[in-house]
């Protein structure tokens, strides 16, 4: 696991089972927590086949790095994956995916406001004309004889 622009990116790259998801997600947490940071990209892009109990267990990892205030894209799935997993009721509501790490990391860069073309003037008030002023409320307007 590697830690890029704030974003802790893991790859899994080998079969999944018991042994391999309980370590990834130590591995995963200790690694948020020791870095801080905001956003974690999975990148699945290694795995031919994730099964129902993989993909449930990965979704809890998601959960828990959530609740560590790290935002998880999914990177890498392959479109027979995904067919699988819909095709199996799998649970993808709120889940984050992108198509490449480039994309993924794009999610987790902040959006800024466009600069006016002033660069950092602020903006202009909007000035009453000179009939049009207010009176403060101690003065009162003079009767005007015809």
């Amino acid at each position: 696991m590697q830690v890029s622009r704030g974003v802790v990116v893991a790859s899994i790259q080998v079969d999944l089972d018991d042994d391999v998801l309980a370590q990834f997600r130590e591995d995963l947490l200790g690694r948020i927590h020791e870095t801080g940071s905001n956003g974690v990209i999975l990148d699945v892009s290694g795995l031919e086949m994730l099964d129902s109990e993989e993909f449930a267990a990965l979704r809890r990892i998601i959960s828990m790095t959530d609740l560590m205030g790290a935002t998880s894209v999914l990177v890498g799935l392959r479109p027979g994956v995904v067919s699988s997993l819909i095709e199996a009721g799998a649970d993808v509501d709120g889940l984050e995916a992108a198509v490449s790490l480039d994309v993924a990391f794009a999610q987790f860069v902040p959006e800024t406001e466009p600069e006016s073309r002033f660069g950092d003037a602020p903006e202009a008030e909007e000035v009453a004309p000179p009939g049009d002023l207010p009176l403060p409320a101690s003065e009162e307007a003079p009767e005007v004889e015809r």
